[in-house]
């Protein structure tokens, strides 16, 4: 993809995938992105994952915002959690409660309406997303959704509670909420999969979810952990050794076969599973590679962060 404009094309971006995907670390990849680029970047977790925060250059990430690193160029990440209670206080401080009963009452009170309202602590922490993208807290809100099957109703809640709740301060918070996720300027979801058929198809059930039935807008939809092409896969151990003039005893030419096999059958997993998606899905597709290490570090960051940006031979 020759023009990486669409990492900063909303104010919001949602990202998200199934457990296992590695949405979080393409979503850390995109605040470096983004930064790297200039702009100020506040990265949240919803769920507070461990690591995140030293990923990106920092401690770890809790409910007090703090700066993760200062990048070339003016750009910075900056990071926080939005605990539900905290949300919640700070909502009836935005609706005039005082201090004191504010404390007692974001304490004692949300668990009980929480359990007699499903998804109010979710629309509290959408709403406090929404509030710092009114407020322009930064040029880019980084939002690290809970995987797939909680990311679909975290988004829902809005609508959700919407259709129950038929007045008051809920209702109102709901419905600027729901104006913020269809805006197409202020929020948009990055959709993240890998190359296998749960995953893929997990991804479309999302983006049909997201994208269809709710109305956010979709950026390109990320397809993480991508085997490379091997042409030379398709030669056989032994006619590869005969061409270098290599002698292989049996042993080598039948592990060497075996890892062959495996490789041209998870290559052939992979182009399967991208075509689906590109058959089902209208939006550009974006690969990231896979990365042969137990434990992502700052300079595989980097690699993931250089690889949105650059140019991709994107399906559409």
């Amino acid at each position: 993809m020759s023009d990486a404009g669409w990492l900063t094309s909303a104010h919001v971006m949602v990202v998200a995938g199934k457990g296992g995907v590695g949405s979080s670390t393409v979503a850390a990849a995109v605040a470096l992105a983004a930064a790297r680029d200039g702009a100020d970047v506040l990265f949240v977790s919803v769920d507070g994952r461990p690591g995140m925060g030293p990923l990106l250059g920092g401690r770890e990430i809790n409910d007090r915002e703090q700066t993760l690193q200062r990048l070339d160029g003016g750009g910075r990440i900056r990071a926080r959690t939005i605990p539900a209670d905290q949300a919640f206080g700070d909502y009836l401080e935005l609706k005039g409660v005082g201090g004191l009963l504010r404390r007692a009452a974001s304490a004692a009170s949300l668990p009980m309406i929480a359990a007699a309202t499903p998804g109010l602590e979710h629309l509290l922490v959408l709403g406090k997303i929404k509030e710092l993208e009114k407020q322009r807290n930064a040029d880019l809100i980084v939002v690290d959704a809970p995987p797939a099957g909680h990311a679909a109703p975290f988004l829902r809640s809005a609508s959700g509670l919407s259709d129950v709740v038929k007045s008051g301060p809920v209702l109102d918070q709901a419905g600027e909420v729901s104006e913020m996720l269809a805006d197409s300027a202020r929020c948009a979801a990055l959709l993240v999969a890998l190359p296998e058929e749960t995953p893929i198809t997990e991804v479309i059930e999302l983006a049909v979810d997201l994208g269809d039935d709710l109305g956010m807008a979709l950026l390109p939809l990320v397809v993480n952990a991508c085997w490379p092409d091997r042409p030379g896969l398709e030669k056989s151990p032994a006619m590869a050794a005969r061409s270098h003039k290599i002698k292989l005893t049996d042993t080598a030419k039948a592990s060497l076969e075996s890892a062959a096999a495996f490789g041209r059958s998870r290559l052939a997993q992979q182009r399967e599973q991208l075509q689906r998606l590109r058959e089902s899905r209208s939006e550009p597709i974006l690969t990231l590679p896979r990365l042969a290490t137990p434990r992502i570090g700052a300079e595989h960051l980097a690699r993931l962060a250089d690889v949105l940006v650059a140019d991709q031979e994107v399906a559409s």
